[in-house]
């Protein structure tokens, strides 16, 4: 019989979308998990083995407490491939909002008692260590997801996209939002792989795939800004689900307030 490739599936500090993608992603759950053993995934199981080793581990989620980055280099140290899946683990995602203020203030606004706290400001999984490849998307893309774990399975490496949404939005011949409707659309920031989700129904797109190849952020805040967009918003647009990314923060830090 051969040998099953060994997944361990790790969360951090997110929704859990991602997660959930990787369960129910019925069209091809069948094929890919037939080669897969399941190590450790607490929201699938319960026998999770932490140690490893793992052929494949998937790291859900942004990086907000020590204890996190610890766990997060022992699965390093016991993996073969390790990627970080969706925006949270790939950029920092949603919960970076909060590294534009003091730390103390963000956890003065939830708990009373702060001094057994011991959170730190958010950031990605590759700040702590060395990443394979990325699953990019909130949630993580299925197109993605599929050619990551399969060409992994196959000993290559993944190809992903790497051009930004406005071309998902040229091959789904949809008017764009940027020049026609006036919208802060991030489209010529973001990178593709949504298939221009929120474009084909009129949205203007929030940048939750985080920055493409290339993206020049300041030029599309400048242009935000003759749109008659305002500082806060304009840098809102850019903090919003991949702060932590130099490409995104150069957009954001031309708005930002001190």
């Amino acid at each position: 019989m051969k040998k099953k490739f060994r997944l361990g599936v790790f969360k951090y500090s997110c929704c859990a979308g991602c997660e959930f993608q990787l369960i129910y992603f019925q069209n091809h759950i069948q094929e890919v998990f037939e080669h897969l053993e399941v190590v450790y995934c607490k929201m699938a199981q319960g026998d999770n083995r932490e140690e490893g080793p793992f052929d494949i581990a998937l790291i859900e989620g942004a990086i907000t407490q020590a204890e996190q980055a610890d766990q997060l280099k022992r699965v390093r140290k016991a993996s073969r491939w390790l990627l970080p899946i969706g925006s949270c683990a790939v950029n920092g995602g949603v919960p970076a909002i909060k590294n534009h203020i003091t730390e103390l203030e963000v956890q003065e606004r939830v708990y009373e008692d702060v001094s057994h706290l011991h959170s730190m400001r958010t950031q990605p999984v590759d700040d702590f260590v060395r990443v394979d490849g990325y699953i990019k998307g909130c949630p993580m893309g299925e197109p993605d997801l599929v050619e990551t774990v399969l060409s992994l399975l196959m000993d290559k490496r993944p190809n992903h996209f790497n051009y930004p949404v406005c071309v998902e939005c040229k091959l789904r011949q949809n008017p764009c939002v940027l020049v026609s409707w006036n919208q802060p659309c991030m489209g010529p920031v973001t990178n593709a792989g949504c298939g221009a989700l929120c474009p084909s129904y009129g949205r203007a797109c929030y940048g939750c795939w985080g920055p493409a190849k290339d993206a020049n952020a300041p030029a599309l805040a400048r242009q935000f800004e003759r749109m008659g967009f305002g500082s806060q918003d304009i840098f809102c647009r850019f903090t919003q689900y991949a702060s932590p990314k130099a490409e995104f923060r150069r957009g954001a830090e031309l708005y930002e307030k001190h």
